[in-house]
């Protein structure tokens, strides 16, 4: 079997783009033939975690353009494509070209929707905008741009599930949400294959011995999305009465000088920031003890079953529907309600930790369901998809 992955940018930093490599490298050593196609090369060099049999294709921008149909159709007769893995299906243009290129060949095209369908990061930057103005005008324009938006997505879900023979969601939770603003009538080509552990961990043995008084975050420093802040505000709530205790960030983005310089201003103690990690921070989840995450969006939330994976106890804040199916909520983790609250996240912070038996408790649950993702129970489900698709 040939699989052809196509993405926007690879080999890159990010969720998507592990999930991809991961999943690359997975189907090739099962024996399948494996390539990569993307429209932009950003981080050449992480092409060295991909299996050396699988192949990287370099489409180009615009995406819709005579060169790229004309580039990806010889890709899928050379390589014999069967299965076309859309990693970028969200807007419709990619879509697009790829049905073009495909033409009446044998090829199909499976859409995979990394995030949630009703919520992104304009619509929720202009859902911040909204709850920010007191001007009437203005929040008159932003629920306006809001409602088109939201039409444009619904318009660019509908297209690409039409030009789909399958269209994969991370989540059973977001299969409503795609049925509801996509109207689509008939959702038989609609399913779920969450995200796969993206670590290799199996060797790892829980000891409540090696576990720190850590307080984790790990992802990027993105005010829009990640709300990085609300952990420092939280910290600084703590801090004083757990002197013992530390926040370590791991990550960058646009945000990370400005959360140093309030937490240099504010005089807020034991906040390490870390900075960026090629690889996944397995030193750091081996002796955390708490993973906090307070994003106003996520799709999935890799690092969740990551650390789960080394038994971090995690709190996050329930702005997405995934984190249902990853967290049991006062049994593997604590997911605080929506909207957000500082008070309910420190009060859950504190609860674990002046707790060690409670949170040595949680921490076994967080270790046993993470076990649910693993890379060979979500290599299942591609292949029985596949071989449903194989028989039409």
């Amino acid at each position: 079997m040939n699989i052809l992955f196509l993405i926007g940018k690879y080999p890159n930093h990010g969720g998507t783009e592990v999930v991809t490599t991961v999943l690359a490298n997975a189907f090739a050593k099962k024996g399948y033939a494996v390539s990569i196609a993307s429209f932009e090369q950003t981080v050449p060099e992480l092409s060295t975690a991909l299996d050396k049999t699988i192949k990287l294709f370099a489409l180009s921008y615009p995406v819709y353009s005579r060169r790229n149909i004309r580039d990806l159709k010889k890709i899928i007769f050379k390589e014999d494509i069967d299965f076309v893995l859309n990693q970028w299906c969200l807007p419709l243009h990619v879509t697009k070209m790829c049905n073009a290129a495909i033409g009446k060949t044998k090829c199909k095209v499976i859409s995979v929707l990394h995030g949630i369908p009703d919520k992104n990061k304009r619509l929720v930057h202009l859902e911040n905008k909204i709850k920010a103005t007191d001007n009437s005008i203005v929040l008159m324009f932003y629920k306006l741009a809001h409602e088109v938006l939201l039409n444009v997505t619904a318009y660019n879900l509908k297209y690409v599930y039409r030009y789909s023979a399958k269209y994969v969601v991370l989540s059973e939770s977001y299969m409503e949400s795609f049925i509801k603003l996509s109207k689509i009538k008939n959702a038989s080509r609609l399913l779920t294959i969450g995200n796969p552990l993206t670590i290799s961990n199996e060797d790892y043995q829980y000891d409540p011995t090696s576990k720190e008084k850590v307080i984790l975050y790990v992802g990027r420093m993105d005010h829009t999305n990640k709300r990085v802040d609300r952990i420092i505000e939280a910290w600084e709530k703590l801090f004083e009465v757990y002197p013992d205790w530390k926040l370590v960030l791991i990550g960058d983005g646009p945000d990370r000088a400005t959360l140093e310089k309030y937490v240099k201003r504010k005089k807020i103690l034991g906040v390490q920031f870390k900075g960026f990690k090629n690889d996944a921070p397995t030193a750091h989840y081996a002796k955390s003890s708490i993973l906090i995450l307070t994003s106003d969006l996520e799709g999935f939330g890799l690092v969740l079953i990551e650390a789960m994976s080394y038994a971090v106890v995690p709190v996050v804040y329930g702005s997405y529907t995934a984190v249902y199916d990853i967290v049991t909520d006062n049994t593997s983790g604590f997911i605080t309600n929506m909207p957000y609250s500082e008070e309910e996240t420190v009060l859950k912070l504190k609860e674990l930790m002046s707790n060690p038996n409670k949170r040595n408790l949680m921490a076994e649950q967080a270790l046993d369901k993470s076990k649910n993702f693993k890379l060979e129970m979500i290599l299942n489900q591609w292949e029985i998809l596949f071989a449903e698709l194989n028989t039409k």
